[in-house]
């Protein structure tokens, strides 16, 4: 299948900068202390920019406003679903507030740019990666309101505090770059250039620090917990087979969207663990160890996993 060379393509790009960042923990080019540093660096610069240019590269025609708006409703609704169903977890299995903080972030956030984007662009186009952008948007905003409050709220602090911290670097670019989209304010090239360079190197960076994790870790240690292959199993499998489930009974009952429109959101869905969630437990004091060993794991079985969520929604829708 054409999908599945694309995912074994984007898994060996990432694998190889993980690597590098092991090989710099190795040879002491990183230590503990300047990894801290890189992720205040990815979480208030780099991140921020590739979230704030994203916003640039988006085209919006009349034709395809409908179906845009559509996805953005269909995204909230189900980002917020797989986040109860992540809830549900901590619950039956009684993680404690840490554990449970990362559990519930990573059932709702996917690695949708580096893994999503660039199967979208393969299978469905420029179309695709357009409300691929529109369900990225809802993810990042829920991923600087609703998950700082997660993350926050699971060292004790009152959601009153919590509130506060959703004021920070990344929910400045969303809601700035979110408000130059919707005026169609464009920025000269001169600008965009170097703000859009820099957000570009966010993937390589975070890949480079959970690389290096890796290396200051108990990896071992780590791959022993049962919680890291249930977040695998919920994310990939179990979350993606109910929503599609879920659209081929509304296609049954005689409610129906465009088939684009669902493939890219059950694709989106279906990702494994998003790397930012790792900075984010870093920077609000959670279990970045344990968001690190979600990525890897999650990763690497959704070289099996995304083909087999594409042949179900074949066979269902």
């Amino acid at each position: 299948m054409e999908e599945t060379g694309v995912i074994l393509s984007q898994v060996f790009i990432l694998s190889i900068a993980v690597i590098a960042g092991v090989i710099a923990a190795k040879t002491n080019v990183m230590s503990r202390e300047s990894n801290v540093y890189l992720s205040k660096l990815i979480f208030n610069i780099s991140l921020p920019l590739m979230l704030f240019s994203n916003f640039f590269r988006l085209e919006v025609t009349p034709r395809l406003l409908s179906n845009s708006i559509i996805v953005l409703i269909l995204s909230a609704v189900i980002l917020l679903f797989l986040l109860l169903l992540g809830w549900l977890w901590t619950k039956i299995l009684k993680m404690d507030r840490v554990e449970a903080s990362v559990f519930k972030a990573h059932s709702m956030l996917g690695n949708i740019i580096f893994l999503g984007f660039p199967l979208i662009a393969s299978l469905y186009g420029k179309e695709g990666l357009l409300y691929a952008s529109m369900f990225q948007l809802v993810s990042n905003i829920l991923m600087w309101t609703v998950g700082v409050i997660l993350f926050s709220q699971s060292n004790g602090r009152s959601w009153q505090k919590s509130i506060r911290k959703v004021l920070n670097p990344n929910t400045v670019a969303t809601l700035t770059g979110l408000t130059a989209f919707l005026f169609s304010v464009k920025l000269p090239v001169v600008i965009l250039t170097p703000l859009s360079g820099i957000g570009s190197t966010n993937t390589w960076l975070s890949m480079m620090y959970i690389g290096a994790m890796m290396s200051f870790s108990d990896v071992g240690g780590l791959l022993r917990r049962k919680s890291i292959y249930l977040m695998s199993l919920n994310r990939l499998l179990i979350a993606p087979f109910i929503v599609i489930s879920l659209f081929a009974l509304l296609k049954y009952i005689g409610v129906s969207f465009d088939n684009l429109v669902t493939s890219v959101v059950i694709l989106e869905i279906s990702v494994p663990c998003m790397a930012s969630v790792v900075i984010m437990a870093r920077e609000f004091d959670a279990d970045d160890n344990l968001a690190m060993a979600n990525v890897f794991v999650s990763t690497l079985l959704c070289i099996v996993t995304l083909p087999l969520i594409l042949l179900i929604e074949r066979a269902l829708l």
